[in-house]
């Protein structure tokens, strides 16, 4: 397009990452966070407080420095604007108040150790809870000093705890019961109760056999309300103080929560769930002032939707649905001011992410656009996004994405790459690709980029997203493959030049793909799993591997593990692969790649390995994030081309 120029990998970094969007009571004013996309100087991942009127005006910076600022949250009154910053000492997040009649904000909490997340006010204004994992003891300081420091695995388990401060006083409290990690927590109405995801261990895998309580602060144990095999998040008390609302599905990771509403008696009963019948898979609640509904952020069959559930009847009604997304691309959510108009940060395929309003007028849903944080991205000349649907196994009706290079003619095959999306519960969503990852940089290359959701992704209901349960690698791949031949079909993509990539569950989709056909001309592996069994007794989620394939038996020497375990078939495999992955992963354990490297180069197959020095699951400095974009966009058009 004229005056426009093609992406870069600089320019990928050069978006910042917009979040939680707060709306003030009154609907005058939305509070969010900015940051930067990487970690400065691979320490500091720098974000800062931001607002803007919601009438019209420019959005405005409230904090500044080179930490992190996150969780800005509204007094009842409006008056107060809290925030968690490790501002003052490095490391330490700490609960700051920052009048919004002016004034500066003034650290409000000095507790030993580092708040973790979940700043929450109670419905009086009075109190402001939050979560905190226990600090190290002064013998375990000291022997660290001393390198004396011999890891004792799962001897001293450090606990997440609710704790609570009060306002006018400054002093915090533990009110959490002892020997319960909390993940989550809502307040009750009357502030004397709170409602939480809880488990009896704080390990990571103890999340996938959490359970829905409730307790009174500091007093007596908790109360079992609500537990099964399935995972529980997000619980939201009704204002009558009679109800319950939480979500439930089989879930991969926590924080991605998309599945099933339900809600509970919060005085004990029997659960009712008021999904069953919806096509939907919600993962924001908000109660009407009435308690008779619930207000929902949803993934909507590959897009987003804002709904009204009936309590009741479970009847769901569209507020509005769109091919966007809200947030972060997995955990859509929204904030509402007393009047009930909606806050969110919103981003498409053609549109970075930015902090938009929206209120129910006669005509439906008005959107206005509050801020434009992000004007290099009228410079850019990116591919268009498409939806494209195909018949996946058993004759499913499924649903994808596709990249198409810019400028790009629409009747000539071309290389295609099929990037396979982690999770397993997860989605390839309408968002703005250029942000943050390297799809688009394919297309820049002339490659179209196909994002299938296959069975066992968000957005088609709690069946849907439970119906690879037990066959990870099953259905679902065969799925991928017949939107693989769906495109090929459709004159989209050439068959002697298709790649496979994917991160994380897509990196093991990968390394199941090498093994299992010869059809891809290029792979790329990243943080992929390789063999089931010793990714079950190295990694910190080791109870999810076996729940997702079904309650199955990791020792069983020829059971599902090995079934599906890409090692198992490795002697098949003939793609060039490029592995990719972070040195400290505790999700899936960089063994996993070395295994698989190893494999292919005693099999002769070109393989290269990059491990990334003291990254996590996902990459997080800079400098690292710059060389995958590159690295991964030079092999596929090395292998890809004509």
């Amino acid at each position: 397009m004229a005056g426009k120029r093609a992406l870069t990998a600089e320019d990928v970094l050069s978006f910042k990452l917009v979040a939680d969007a707060q709306v003030s009571p009154d609907g005058g004013a939305v509070a969010f966070v900015v940051s930067d996309s990487f970690k400065t100087d691979g320490k500091y991942q720098k974000s800062n407080l931001w607002t803007v009127p919601t009438e019209g005006g420019d959005a405005r910076q409230l904090t500044g420095g080179p930490r992190s600022v996150t969780s800005p949250r509204w007094s009842p009154d409006g008056e107060t604007l809290a925030f968690l910053s490790d501002r003052a000492v490095d490391g330490r997040r700490q609960v700051y108040l920052l009048p919004t009649g002016g004034g500066e904000a003034l650290r409000a909490t000095d507790v030993e150790g580092s708040i973790s997340r979940g700043l929450a006010w109670s419905t009086d204004g009075k109190n402001i809870a939050f979560l905190k994992t226990d600090p190290d003891t002064k013998d375990e300081k000291r022997r660290k000093d001393e390198k004396d420091d011999a890891i004792e695995f799962e001897k001293h388990p450090k606990y997440t705890r609710l704790y609570v401060m009060e306002v006018e006083t400054g002093s915090v409290s533990c009110v959490s019961p002892d020997g319960l990690q909390v993940w989550e927590f809502c307040w009750s109405p009357t502030g004397q109760e709170v409602a939480a995801v809880a488990s009896d261990l704080p390990f990571a895998q103890a999340w996938y056999t959490c359970r829905l309580v409730k307790f009174y602060l500091s007093v007596g144990p908790e109360t079992t309300l609500y537990k099964s095999k399935r995972q529980v998040a997000r619980p939201t008390w009704s204002p009558d103080g009679g109800l319950i609302a939480f979500l439930s599905s089989n879930w991969s990771d926590q924080g991605v929560v998309g599945g099933g509403v339900f809600v509970v008696p919060s005085d004990g009963g029997d659960t009712r769930e008021l999904s069953a019948s919806h096509v939907a898979s919600a993962s924001w609640l908000h109660w009407t002032d009435d308690s008779q509904h619930l207000v929902t952020a949803a993934h909507e069959q590959g897009g987003i939707g804002l709904a009204k559930i009936d309590v009741g009847s479970g009847r769901r009604t569209s507020i509005w649905s769109g091919e966007a997304v809200f947030a972060e691309p997995q955990r859509p959510q929204f904030s509402m001011d007393r009047l009930g108009n909606f806050a969110v940060v919103r981003e498409d395929g053609e549109n970075p992410r930015d902090v938009w309003t929206a209120s129910l007028a006669a005509t439906g849903l008005e959107w206005r656009r509050l801020t434009r944080l992000h004007p290099q991205a009228d410079e850019l000349d990116i591919a268009s996004t498409e939806t494209v649907r195909w018949r996946g196994a058993d004759g499913w009706e499924m649903q994808g994405l596709l990249l198409r290079p810019p400028g790009a003619a629409t009747d000539a095959r071309q290389a295609m790459v099929t990037v396979v999306h982690g999770g397993p519960t997860s989605v390839h969503g309408h968002q703005y690709y250029a942000g943050r990852q390297w799809l688009q940089l394919l297309a820049t290359q002339g490659i179209v980029v196909f994002l299938p959701n296959p069975r066992g992704s968000t957005g088609w209901g709690l069946e849907f997203a439970e119906s690879n349960i037990g066959d990870m690698g099953g259905k679902d791949w065969e799925d991928i493959q017949l939107g693989v031949d769906h495109c090929i079909a459709e004159e989209i993509a050439d068959p002697d030049r298709l790649g496979i990539a994917g991160w994380s569950y897509g990196g093991f989709m990968t390394a199941w793909a090498v093994t299992q056909t010869e059809r891809f001309k290029a792979a790329m592996m990243g943080a992929g799993i390789a063999d089931w069994r010793s990714f079950h007794g190295r990694s910190y989620l080791c109870d999810w591997d076996a729940i997702h394939y079904g309650d199955a038996d990791p020792w069983d020497l020829d059971g599902t593990f090995k079934k599906f375990s890409p090692i198992t078939y490795v002697k098949n495999a003939k793609t060039p692969t490029l592995i990719m992955h972070g040195a400290e992963d505790g999700d899936v354990p960089v063994e996993q790649s070395f295994l698989f490297y190893r494999a292919l180069q005693d099999l002769g197959v070109e393989s290269e390995l990059v491990v990334y020095p003291r990254e996590p699951h996902g990459l997080q400095e800079r400098n690292h994030m710059l060389d995958l974009n590159k690295r991964i966009t030079e092999w596929f058009v090395k292998h890809l081309e004509p």
